[in-house]
Order: C-alpha cells, then structure tokens, then sequence
C-alpha cells in the first residue's frame, strides 16, 4: 500500500513538473524578439522605454524588448530602415528628411507632437532672435535631428550662411563645450538642453518652430516591411509605450526617474536632471492642432504644416501627404 501510494505521488510530481516545463518553454516560445534603438544614451524621453521594460509590461505581453542606447537620430533611422532593428525612437521631422533621401520609414505613434529643436543660447547674452546669432558661436554634432535643419533655420530667419558659425563637435562634447563657455550655444532640444546646463550655464531657447519650421516631435518609427511581417508584435509595444507615457504623466514622474537610472546603473545619471527633463516635455506632448488629442496619435492637419514648412525651406520635395509619414493603426484594438 505504501509502495503504490509514494508511486502514485512519484507520478503526480513528475507529471506536474513536466507541465511547469512545457508551459515554460511554450511561453518561451511565444515570446517575440523586437530590437528597440534610441536615439541617444538614456535621457528623460526614454522614460516611458524603461519604465515598461522595469516593471514587466513588455514581458506580461509576450514581447522580448531589447533596448538599445542610440548614438544620434540619424543613425538610428538608418538601422531601422535596413532592419538591423524593429523599431525607432527618434525626431520625425529628421524622419521626413531621411525618407526624402530614400529610407523606406513610417512614423507608428507621436508622443512629442510639438517642435521642440531650439537654439540654445547664454542667457545672459542679448540675444532675442536669429538676427542675433551673427557671429556667434554655436555647437551641434553630424547625426543630431537638427542636422538636416541647419541651413533651411538660417535661411528662413533670412540670415546669411557666410555670417553663420556652427562647429560639428563629437555628440558627448556638445554640452560640455557649451558649459566650459567655448562656443555662446548649442543646438539642441529645448526640453533636453535646458535642464542639462541649468545648474552650470543657464540658457535661453530660440525654438525652430518660430522660424516656420515645424513638425512633429518625438515618437516611434519603423518599415513598412516589418509592419507588414510583424504587426501584432509592434501594436502590442506601441500601445505599451502610449499606457506607459499616460501613467508616467498621471503622477507618477519619480517612478520613471527611478526606472531610467534602474536599467542604466553604469551611467551615472542626475535624477533631477531626468525629471526636470521629463517635467519639460509635457507641454510638447500637446498636438498643436487638437489639444487634449489621445497620446501617441498624429493627424493630418499637424503633418500637413509639417509638410508645407519643410517644402518652404526645401528641406523636402513638393507633393507628399500624410499618410506617407504616419499611421494610427498600431493604436487601435
């Protein structure tokens, strides 16, 4: 009796064990790879990014994120559009010049609907618009989203490109340039920049968009390649992305400082920087043509400003519509 009854227990063990291991492997299996490019090392717009990769929302939905910090905008729309990754956190408006230039890229959510490239200036100095900036030193690096935007900003503040001085410097001397007091400004994100040097040099912005160049913001970009091959994956990311940005902003900004700084231990981080930066960029969030719009969505009338101010300055060639920048379809059930 005892014999039978130990192997009866022997069988149920095992057989609970095998089911632990094959519902284990099955959700292994289930899960789906997607490769995630930033644009730069970790800063407050990744927020949203390792707030959903620390607390298991990406995981909960099956999804197997790996994050990866960028090196500029530019490059990282250059990986996504050759597949050597899924999906793009970058500038959109650096994505419209870039499918100008034959990169096959589509915008999947807008987060950061408003322009926010802005040059960044002392301010300290008299400086209160474009004019001023004649003979005035500014730094910018080759793969950052203002690249493309250079030229078309000067050329529509009517300022001439022989009385311009903007120096290319390495990404990570570009803020300590300005710090050290070796160039009057940089150009920058105006919620990025601002709290990075508030502490050494504050600066005061010139913002793009008041120059009539202006486009959306940041948000996430792929192919339509992977849109076509991998869309219930990328749907489920998006709209992790949209619950995460929503939660962060119902409140709970201490939590996402702590997330950034919990998936980037090595980086050494300034957590007021990070919610400062964070902080900032609420207002950015806001569509400038539907005020209160659900996050992540984009519409037609922003886009076709966009398209009208970059064709203005030549940044883009006439004819393009809406729809071949953007799509809603990764937002909706």
């Amino acid at each position: 009796m005892r014999s039978s009854f130990l192997n009866r227990i022997h069988r149920t063990v095992l057989a609970a064990t095998m089911l632990f291991a094959f519902t284990a492997m099955s959700a292994h299996a289930e899960s789906e790879k997607l490769r995630v490019r930033l644009d730069f090392s970790a800063w407050g717009m990744h927020a949203a990014m390792h707030l959903a990769q620390q607390k298991g929302w990406f995981k909960d939905a099956g999804l197997d994120v790996e994050i990866q910090d960028g090196t500029g905008t530019i490059n990282t729309l250059q990986l996504v559009a050759v597949g050597q990754m899924d999906i793009g956190q970058v500038q959109l408006g650096t994505m419209a010049i870039a499918k100008e230039n034959g990169l096959d890229l589509i915008s999947i959510a807008g987060f950061a609907r408003k322009g926010d490239l802005a040059v960044l200036v002392d301010e300290k100095l008299d400086i209160k618009s474009p004019a001023d900036l004649i003979g005035k030193k500014l730094v910018c690096f080759t793969t950052s989203p203002w690249a493309p935007f250079i030229d078309p900003y000067f050329k529509a503040s009517d300022v001439p490109k022989s009385k311009t001085n903007v120096v290319m410097v390495a990404p990570s001397a570009m803020i300590s340039t300005y710090a050290s007091g070796n160039s009057d400004g940089f150009l920058s994100q105006a919620p990025f920049g601002q709290p990075m040097v508030a502490k050494v040099r504050p600066a005061k912005t010139l913002l793009l968009a008041d120059s009539g160049i202006n486009f959306p913001s940041y948000g996430l970009v792929t192919t339509p390649r992977a849109l076509g091959e991998r869309a219930e994956a990328i749907k489920k990311f998006t709209q992790i992305q949209v619950k995460a940005w929503q939660y962060i902003y119902a409140g709970h900004e201490d939590e996402a400082v702590a997330a950034i700084v919990a998936q980037r231990p090595n980086a050494k981080l300034d957590p007021e920087i990070l919610r400062a930066q964070i902080v900032a960029y609420r207002e950015f969030f806001e569509s400038p043509s539907q005020k209160g719009a659900p996050f992540g969505a984009q519409n037609d009338t922003d886009w076709v400003a966009a398209i009208q101010s970059m064709e203005q300055v030549g940044a883009i060639k006439p004819g393009h519509k809406p729809s071949d920048y953007y799509t809603n379809a990764m937002l909706a059930n």
